[in-house]
């Protein structure tokens, strides 16, 4: 009798199972009313539509936006001829000082809200309300997206339990400019403010109208690397929109919507909008092209005739250029610019100006002679100068939980990296230092309100002036020269956004203006004498200036674009402010002669009355604790998200399903797939997220399938066999079943504008079962199968990874910093292990940015390991190229890209293994195409090309190495970067690849979704 040889399953994966479901009814039961903040307790308030979620101490803001969300949701819902089938979920949060808000209907509809309000000169700064305005914005995505007709409406009700559920919302399902546009265009429509009210908005719009620049339908659609970048496609949108609603009328609007949310075949815009205008979006787009270059040509001539003010262009940076501020010898400025081929940083340009040098366009890297870094920094600051150094403001990690902004100090001389934190946690920004180089005044972000701070620099004392009863935001802070004043901008209830003077001695407060434009950025002549500052009153940003003596108001510039942030030089002669073209911001000055003043616009009436948003009732008075599991559980039946790929064992066909309460605390994804003939082997994995406390929790449970080598056994009954030919009976590799069971804490270490440490511990449990232990019987005449390893491992690990890499708008991949990662392992029989062992690994990527233009980059990655050989021949570590088998299509639909890291290109994977491995990769990224550009409305926009040249060098081994040892691969990536379904960034490599060893090495030619390391 021959013997069966069969590895069988263990009880260890089960024991896990039963903790594990244990453990997650522990943190799920625990303290419910907890949010990510053990500090803080969430709490929910139901009106007729909502469900708003909030914070303690967030009750007032709550009950404002109860009060804005009924009365916005009622005029929508009419407007738009459709009401929402589900009480909306609401979440309101103030973790950030970045004002922003989303919304989304798959699976349910949700809103998220910062409560924190738009900074001075953000496109989101023209409001009446912020709380209204961003309700109603929110809202009307909420109401758009949710309209869905015909046969997608019945896939909802089939698979979304009749009304718990969205699986597919065809209106989500176009160019962003109308999704936003329509949003856009209904915030202004519905509120006396909006960014279809904005001077600032229009100034975006105008500048690339008078110089023949305006994007086309696909560089609109897809997001081209275009000043405004990301606000594209709220301002051609909303004004696209505008014009469908001028010329066509509004409600057509509203039949879009309808018409195409009932669509069966996604994408068909064109085919919708020609059953409501009878014409296609490219005609559409011409003439609007057209009405808008008109127009503004109109208000140029306006311009003209009142005659031009304008000064002499000091940069020539464009993007983002602010807080101009000069140095003491008033001949030099210090400013900040991000122009999006080098990481933002504080410049210093004299006032003869830089001279641009031309070069040949590659990544649009034109070089600015003569502006001069001073001072990398992490993001936009006002800039602060003092006679030691600079002080400015920078957004970081508060109690690793918060995204908020502190002033720092760098010190003329000191390392660029060594700043000293003169505050904690107090959301201060926009600071500015006295004339005594002692006192800085600044804005102090609180719970939706701002106010004014003071700091000493000597004693590290912090003051702040109590807010106003009717001011609700100031923005940029400033001194007078004698230190007595603070002038600063300041928003009101019914929203006035004016000049204020504040009086340190006094306590008193002053209008320097008093009406619905929108009048920011203050400063004083040196001699006190005026406050000069921005104003919109003449439907154009200019500069004007307030005589303190005489009470009058007087307008300093008159230009095509905008003026903004002046600042005036030590004798008072010079001005220098913010200008704007169409490629974004930088430099102007002009002389400050009070004898070339014009005459201010009288102030009127131009926009409606503001709607009062104050509620008239306590909305929070039925408040209850939040629980997780009114919305932590599936809404659809039919999963969220399909694969259907190839892999290197047979085609794969599954499902994915991603279930996850409101506010995030608990995520469950499950992933289900079966491989086909000739495999017919189900695979899968279930994990769930806990994301309450510091440390995120993840377990999850999965099954996988391999095919591995290491298994040889004769077979000398092999059917349709004979004697005569020995090595026929002979048969290699089997199939190899994984289960796994793990469970990980994340904990983040340090969360700074430069770089991230965190670290990671966690349990994994994987037995190993042979699939065809049982398929042979051994013939007791024949030599003895060499078994595999299998079992069960258990195992320990400890992760800890540092990362500073950033890239830039107009790059490719990581531009500047470093990333190192370094795990240990450990094997052992207590931790439920069959072997033992001890592995460690690591991996360290450098990006090495060159001297040159055109954003070359050479990137360098090392990584390594070593094992103490518990796992015998079975090995720890493999080493060789990249997939075999990859469907290029369905991976570029899915979005599933192979990574280059680690990889020893022009060899087959996992062609080598050992006790220990090194890889070394090499590659040098040369931008040569800046495309932008893809065919009218289609999802598909090529972005830019590249080429990838590259050497790697690798080998796992378990003895002795030897230089001849070493797998040397070389080859070449053609990498075309495309934008596909408007918003998704994907890699198409057409790569050559060759190995040097003679029996091992291949030549390879593939295209493959990709991404660099």
């Amino acid at each position: 009798m021959g013997a069966t040889f069969r590895t069988g399953p263990a009880r260890a994966p089960t024991r896990f199972a039963v903790l594990l479901s244990l453990l997650v009814l522990f943190l799920w039961a625990g303290g419910r009313a907890w949010a990510g903040n053990p500090d803080r307790r969430w709490r929910t308030i139901t009106t007729e539509h909502f469900h708003i979620h909030y914070a303690a101490g967030q009750e007032e803001f709550a009950a404002r936006t109860a009060v804005a969300a009924e009365r916005a949701y009622r005029e929508l819902a009419l407007d738009w001829g459709h009401p929402v089938r589900q009480r909306i979920h609401v979440v309101v949060t103030d973790a950030t000082d970045f004002a922003n808000g989303r919304a989304t209907v798959t699976p349910f509809p949700r809103v998220i809200l910062n409560v924190t309000a738009p900074e001075s000169m953000s496109v989101l700064d023209t409001y009446d309300d912020w709380i209204d305005i961003l309700v109603t914005h929110e809202l009307v995505h909420i109401v758009h997206l949710d309209t869905i007709h015909g046969l997608p409406r019945l896939v909802n009700a089939l698979f979304g339990f009749g009304v718990l559920g969205n699986l597919v919302s065809p209106n989500v399902a176009q160019p962003r400019w109308f999704v936003e546009g329509v949003a856009t265009y209904e915030e202004s429509d519905n509120t006396s403010a909006g960014r279809g009210r904005s001077a600032l908005f229009d100034m975006y719009l105008r500048m690339p109208a008078l110089e023949g620049r305006l994007q086309t339908i696909d560089q609109v659609s897809s997001g081209a690397r275009i000043w405004p970048h990301g606000s594209s496609v709220y301002l051609y949108g909303l004004h696209f929109m505008r014009y469908i609603a001028e010329r066509y009328g509004a409600d057509k609007l509203r039949e879009l919507s309808h018409v195409y949310g009932g669509q069966a075949v996604p994408l068909g815009i064109n085919r919708a909008l020609e059953k409501v205008l009878g014409v296609d979006y490219h005609t559409l787009w011409q003439e609007f092209r057209r009405d808008t270059e008109r127009r503004f040509r109109a208000q140029a001539r306006r311009v003209r005739a009142r005659g031009l003010r304008d000064g002499r262009r000091l940069t020539f940076s464009g993007q983002t250029v602010r807080y101009p501020t000069f140095e003491p010898d008033g001949r030099h400025v210090l400013y900040f610019a991000s122009d999006g081929h080098r990481l933002a940083e504080i410049r210093r340009v004299s006032l003869r100006g830089a001279v641009v040098r031309e070069g040949v366009g590659i990544g649009r890297e034109g070089t600015s002679v003569g502006e001069e870094p001073v001072l990398q920094v992490q993001g936009l600051t006002r800039v602060a100068r003092t006679p030691q150094g600079i002080v400015l403001s920078r957004v970081a990690a508060v109690d690793l939980r918060y995204d908020w902004s502190d002033l720092y100090l760098w010190r003329f001389g000191d390392d660029p990296r060594s700043f000293r934190r003169l505050t904690f946690g107090r959301r201060a920004s926009e600071p500015h230092v006295g004339r005594d180089g002692r006192t800085v005044v600044f804005r102090r972000n609180d719970s939706a309100q701002s106010r004014v701070g003071f700091l000493d620099l000597r004693t590290g004392e912090v003051t702040e002036l109590a807010a106003r009863a009717r001011i609700e935001q100031i923005t940029t802070p400033t001194l007078s020269p004698d230190g007595r004043y603070v002038a600063f901008s300041a928003f009101a209830e019914g929203g006035y956004r004016d000049i204020v003077l504040y009086d340190r001695k006094t306590g008193s407060y002053e209008h320097v203006t008093a009406d619905r434009f929108s009048d920011i950025s203050p400063t004083f002549s040196p001699d006190g004498r005026y406050v000069v500052f921005s104003s919109d009153r003449d439907g154009i940003f200019n500069v004007h200036a307030y005589d303190l003596r005489t009470r009058r108001l007087y307008q300093v510039t008159n230009v095509y674009g905008g003026a903004f942030e002046p600042t005036l030089s030590p004798d008072g002669r010079t001005l220098v402010y913010v200008g704007f073209t169409s490629d974004g911001f930088d430099l102007w000055t002009m002389p400050f002669d009070p004898l070339d003043f014009l005459p201010a616009v009288p102030a009127g009436t131009v926009v409606p009355r503001a709607r009062p948003t104050a509620p008239t009732s306590d909305a929070t008075r039925g408040a209850r604790v939040y629980r997780p599991s009114e919305t932590f559980f599936p809404r659809v039946l039919f999963p969220s998200a399909f694969d259907f790929q190839t892999s290197a064992f047979a085609n794969e066909i599954g499902a994915q399903l991603g279930i996850a309460d409101v506010l995030g605390f608990h995520a469950l994804n499950l992933r289900f797939a079966y491989l086909l003939p000739p495999v017919d082997q189900p695979v899968g994995s279930v994990s769930y997220t806990y994301d309450r406390l510091l440390p995120t929790f993840r377990f999850e449970v999965a099954r996988a399938y391999a095919l591995r080598s290491g298994f040889r056994r004769y077979v000398y009954d092999a059917p349709g066999e004979t004697a005569d030919t020995f090595g026929a009976y002979v048969q290699e590799g089997y199939r190899e079943s994984i289960w796994t069971a793990s469970a990980v804490m994340g904990v983040p270490l340090v969360i700074d504008p430069r770089y991230r440490v965190q670290t990671s511990v966690g349990y994994r449990f994987t037995h190993l079962d042979n699939l065809d232990a049982d398929t042979f019987e051994a013939d007791p005449n024949a030599p003895l199968p060499r078994l595999p390893e299998t079992g069960n491992l258990g195992q320990a690990d400890l992760r800890l990874s540092f990362s500073s890499e950033r890239a830039v708008q107009f790059g490719y991949g990581g531009v500047y910093g470093t990333t190192v990662s370094a795990t240990m392992s450990i094997l052992d029989r207590v931790l439920g292990s069959d072997y033992g062992d001890l592995q460690a690994r690591f991996s360290l990527t450098q990006n090495v940015p060159m001297p040159w233009r055109g954003h070359q980059v050479l990137a360098l990655r090392g990584s390594a390991g070593a094992s103490a050989g518990g796992l015998r021949r079975r090995g720890a570590f493999f080493v060789g190229g990249p997939p075999e088998y990859q469907d290029v299509f369905r991976s570029l639909l899915a979005r599933t890209p192979v990574g280059t890291g680690g990889l020893v290109r022009g060899y087959r994977p996992g062609v080598v293994g050992g006790r220990y491995f090194f890889v070394a990769n090499a590659e040098y990224r040369i931008p040569i195409l800046d495309a932008e550009r893809g065919l009218g409305t289609l999802p598909a926009f090529l972005r830019s090309l590249t080429f990838i040249p590259y050497a790697d060098a690798g080998r796992a081994f378990s003895g002795p190495l030897a230089f001849g040892d070493v797998l040397w691969g070389v080859g070449a990536s053609f990498v075309m970067n495309f934008r596909v379904g408007y918003v998704e960034t994907i890699s198409l490599f057409f790569d050559y690849a060759h190995g040097f060893d003679d029996e091992l090495g291949l030549d390879q030619f593939r295209a493959m979704v990709a991404r660099s390391f």
